[in-house]
Formats: C-alpha cells, structure tokens, sequence
C-alpha cells in the first residue's frame, strides 16, 4: 500500500489570512485494516469555518490544535478501495459524515461519526459534502430543532451566501417564514435573493446597513440564526421582537484573532429571549429525518446547491483563507483526488 499524504499543523498562524507555510504534507505509511473496517480515498473534503479557529495558538474553539496534528474537517466523500465491513465493498461510495481528515486515504472510526453509503449516480458527489452533508445537517437543526420558525415569522441569516447560511434560509422559506439574509456586497445580495430565493438581503458593507436592516425587518426579528457574531449581532439584537430566538451556529468574525464583541445580555430578560448555541453533531437521532426531507426537497427542486472547490491538499490554506474572508459562493471544499 503506498504511502499516505495528508495536511498537519506546522506553525500557529499570526492573526488573519493563513500562509502556505502554516501546514505541511506528510507522507505516512497506512496500516492494515481490521474487521469491521474501511479505507477510503478521499475525493471531495469540506473546508469550515472552525478550522481557522482550531490551528490558533490560543484558541477557545471547541477543537484545539497541537503543532503536528493532522488537521480535521466536517466531512469526506470518496471511494473505498478496501474493505473488511461487510456493509461496504470496494468501488462503493463513502460519506464520512462529520469526522474526516484532510488526507488522501481514510481509515474511518464509527464511534466519532456515521459512515453512509452514497450513491454518485443520484447526485453529484460534492452535494453530499454539502446539502447533504454536516453542512446542510447543521443549518437543518439550526432552523428545524432551535429557532423552530413558524408560518409568517420573519427570520434572519447573516452569512447569507454561505454554505450554512444558505441552506438554513431556504429550510425557513419551505417552512413558511419570511427569510432576510445579510451578506457581504451587491453581487453576494443578489445571490442570496435571486439563486437562494430569500425575501431580501441587507450588504452589511453598505454604510446605511442599520437602517436598511430595519426596513426590511419592520415588524422586528422572530428569529436570529447567528453565522458571524461581533457588529452584525450587535444590530440585529435591538430588533428582536419578544421571546425572539437567537441561534447561536458559528462566530466568524472572532476567528482571526478580532477582539470579541457582543450586545448587553440584559435584553434576554426583557424580551424573554431564547438564546441557544449548539453542534450538529448533538443531534444525530434527527439524521434520518433530515436525510429523508432533505433528499426529497432537493430532488422537487425546492433547494439548491452551490460549491467552491479548490483543488489539491497543497492549496487547502487558501480555501480557509477565502471561506473566512467571504470569497465562496456555498460550500466551500477541496478536491483531494479526481472523480474519476
């Protein structure tokens, strides 16, 4: 079996965009599988937002890096080449739900993670990285299990044009809100109304943003699903209507070394608001139902899927580099190997 090449922590990073010289490639030998076991060869490997936050030296996330680590992610998709589970055999297709690695070949642990066959000739394999993926999971249980939007309710998403951001306002439109997306630009705004389908979306960039904000919010914010944190958050808070929901996914903004921010709590007394951080990963008893609404959502042409793939281990710094400055449109990923 030939050796192994995967990304690894080389250096903490200075605050900002990652270099090259961050991570290396190290080739390792692979071992022998054991029964109950598969190996992968990874063709299409998510890039997320965490990851800029994991490899800083003095990070709260909720995985810490170690120089010499392999550097983890939220999904792989690829071919098995090998097998010893009698539920997988070589040729078929893999989804490494939430707990891959960026290396060429993958040897999955089933107690971190579910293993799902996927089927390349339903959909494209990078959709399972995405729609169907962690991804899509963790906007599902954002909008479906913690803000619990009801018909007519006015929902807001910022990082709108991102893979997470996404897909949770469109899971709120076929739940019958109305859904406002903040985004970064005049061309991520169209985006996220006229691919994604939102109501509206607010450039945060613009200098009347607050104002915009409470225009299109004029009846207040029911729900608050939370991708960036920092000044976004501090402008949606004002606006949240009483026993608002604000979920709490990710906090972009403080993931390059930025000085947090924050509203005054005091505001979840008065308004009785429900605030509520979370991991997808709490809440894989919801993993069948979200593949089965999903999937058929998808397939009635009531969702859309969009990738940025950057190809090669080599180039996986930029990915992160254009995830956290905004430059994807939908999930953003590496290809690790060809389809083939």
């Amino acid at each position: 079996m030939c050796v192994n090449p995967g990304v690894r922590l080389r250096r903490y990073p200075a605050p900002g965009p990652l270099t090259s010289d961050d991570f290396e490639i190290v080739d390792e030998p692979q071992p022998a599988l054991e029964v109950g076991q598969i190996r992968v060869e990874s063709i299409y490997a998510s890039v997320d937002a965490g990851q800029r936050a994991m490899v800083d030296r003095d990070s709260s996330y909720v995985v810490k890096m170690k120089l010499g680590d392999a550097v983890r992610c939220a999904g792989v998709v690829g071919r098995v080449i090998e097998s010893r589970d009698q539920e997988f055999a070589a040729g078929d297709y893999a989804l490494i739900f939430s707990s891959g690695v960026w290396q060429k070949y993958i040897v999955p642990v089933r107690d971190r993670s579910p293993i799902l066959k996927v089927d390349p000739t339903r959909q494209p394999l990078h959709v399972y990285i995405g729609l169907l993926g962690m991804v899509g999971f963790t906007a599902y249980v954002g909008i479906f299990e913690i803000g619990k939007p009801k018909f007519g309710e006015t929902v807001v998403v910022s990082a709108a044009a991102g893979a997470v951001g996404g897909l949770a306002g469109q899971f709120a439109k076929i739940g019958g809100a109305r859904v406002i997306g903040i985004a970064g630009g005049n061309e991520k705004c169209d985006f996220v109304t006229h691919e994604l389908g939102f109501d509206a979306c607010i450039d945060y960039k613009a200098e009347d943003f607050a104002a915009q904000l409470s225009a299109a919010c004029a009846d207040g914010i029911d729900v608050y699903f939370d991708n960036v944190g920092g000044d976004i958050l501090d402008a949606v808070w004002p606006r949240l209507n009483v026993f608002g929901r604000v979920v709490i996914c990710g906090q972009i903004s403080q993931y390059t070394g930025a000085a947090p921010r924050g509203p005054n709590l005091f505001a979840t007394t008065l308004k009785r608001l429900t605030v509520r951080g979370f991991l997808a990963n709490d809440h894989y008893e919801v993993l069948p139902e979200f593949q089965k609404h999903v999937g058929l959502w998808f397939h009635e042409g009531r969702l859309k899927h969009f990738a940025s793939i950057e190809i090669g281990l080599e180039n996986a710094y930029r990915a992160i580099n254009n995830l956290v400055s905004g430059g994807n449109r939908g999930k953003q990923m590496i290809q690790v190997t060809p389809e083939r």
